[in-house]
């Protein structure tokens, strides 16, 4: 995708890092949840760049910072045993110690040129070749990039399988990584893993994979970026015109991408279709007993925000609507009464699925995450990214740097020709994040 965009080489060398020590034979099987084996074999992909001035000496030897890499990974693959397993039969995890792929590439371009570049796919760059979003990929269950740009500078990727956790895993295994490559002796709180103790496995066996299909619908994906001051006039502006006092950025925002988007696409259709927006909710600390942050698995479920008119799609409806969704799917047992895990048992029984009554939107912030603390020993990352993907109408939040909120929108080419273009929206957003 990035090469149409942007005329780049690339050199690549590929190796597979093993766990320092064996994995324990009590370890040896890895047990997956009903969600996860609903889950296709897609990745969660995060990326940290670092420059040429973060390096210092190190710029000028990249065979040195690619052996420091593997070797504090093959340590952190001891706690992280999993990933470098096989999977079997889509129910379970052999923990043989197998070990992880490991890319080495050398971008003949530099870096400013692919953060800055107008087309965002450009940044694809980092993650292994149609790896990300890929449903049964070539690749084992974690792949690791190191991309070499020729300023000097570098960009970190992982791609972790979602079959195993989330993005709060994703990110977690960054951070342990990143502080084994800083001291090699450090004492890190090993992960916690949940297996099917959580969401048990289903009774009749292990569900056919993927329940819950990839979809890469040939989508562009485009980046903005919202300041700390608009993010503030946005969220005063919700509270002065609505009953939610102190509205969450993730709140205010996903509320304008909602509006703003359905916009676009009703421009496109003629016509107003009753829309409903599903945002993604980490369960750690709100289910009885919480699970500490390092806990591994999926351990998620959604609530939706429905928008049945188009005179209530505004700002202060939309929000006022979510808060008291969301009030109810904090009230409720979402172990029990999970939506995703009742989804995915209604599709396992193979009936034909039940007409949409409402066109789809999905939201998933990670703007709680600590993404800038991947520090390898060269400072936090300049920037950070995730790859594009995968499919039509999905808004991504992530932090960016220490001021505001990246927001990456994935929408066909006909809406998002009308999108980038609302005046409302960009009132509040910026088309272009600079890094250089």
């Amino acid at each position: 995708m990035a090469s149409a965009a942007l005329k780049v080489l690339s050199r690549a060398s590929k190796k597979l890092i093993k766990p320092f020590s064996p994995t324990p034979l009590t370890q040896k099987w890895h047990k997956f949840s009903l969600i996860e084996q609903a889950q296709s074999h897609t990745y969660v992909p995060f990326g940290f760049f670092y420059s040429n001035n973060q390096l210092g000496a190190l710029s000028n030897q990249p065979t040195q910072i690619s052996k420091l890499l593997e070797k504090s990974l093959s340590k952190n693959l001891v706690s992280y045993y999993p990933y470098a397993g096989e999977m079997k039969d889509n129910a379970a995890i052999d923990c043989n110690g197998k070990g992880v792929e490991f890319l080495n590439v050398h971008i003949d371009a530099p870096m400013y040129e692919i953060l800055n570049h107008q087309d965002c796919s450009v940044k694809d760059v980092i993650f292994p070749n149609g790896v990300a979003w890929e449903n049964d990929s070539e690749y084992g269950l974690a792949v690791i990039q190191l991309t070499h740009f020729d300023c000097g500078g570098i960009a970190v990727s992982t791609c972790l399988s979602h079959k195993i956790g989330d993005a709060c895993n994703g990110l977690q295994f960054s951070i342990d990584w990143a502080t084994l490559t800083r001291d090699p002796n450090a004492k890190l709180i090993p992960p916690y893993y949940i297996s099917d103790t959580i969401f048990p496995s289903p009774p009749s066996g292990p569900l056919d994979s993927p329940v819950v299909p990839s979809i890469l619908d040939g989508c562009t994906q485009k980046r903005f970026v919202f300041s700390s001051s608009k993010v503030s006039a946005l969220r005063s502006i919700v509270s002065s015109e609505s009953q939610v006092k102190n509205p969450t950025t993730t709140e205010v925002l996903s509320a304008l991408l909602f509006k703003c988007v359905a916009k676009a696409v009703t421009a496109n259709s003629g016509s107003f279709i009753p829309s409903k927006l599903i945002q993604y909710a980490d369960l750690r600390e709100m289910i009885s007993p919480k699970l500490p942050p390092n806990s591994v698995g999926n351990v998620l479920s959604h609530f939706s925000t429905h928008i049945s008119n188009e005179a209530d799609m505004n700002l202060p409806t939309i929000v006022s609507l979510m808060r008291k969704e969301k009030q109810l799917f904090r009230t409720k047992d979402n172990i029990k009464e999970n939506a995703w895990a009742l989804e995915i048992l209604e599709l396992a029984k193979g009936l034909p699925p039940q007409k949409k009554e409402f066109d789809e939107y999905t939201c998933s912030s990670v703007c709680k995450f600590p993404f800038y603390d991947v520090n390898f020993g060269w400072g936090k990352p300049m920037a950070t990214t995730i790859a594009t993907g995968p499919y039509n109408k999905l808004f991504n939040l992530m932090n960016y740097r220490d001021d505001g909120i990246e927001a990456f929108i994935m929408l066909d080419e006909q809406g998002m020709s009308v999108f980038e273009g609302d005046e409302e929206f960009l009132e509040f957003a910026s088309p272009y994040a600079n890094y250089f």
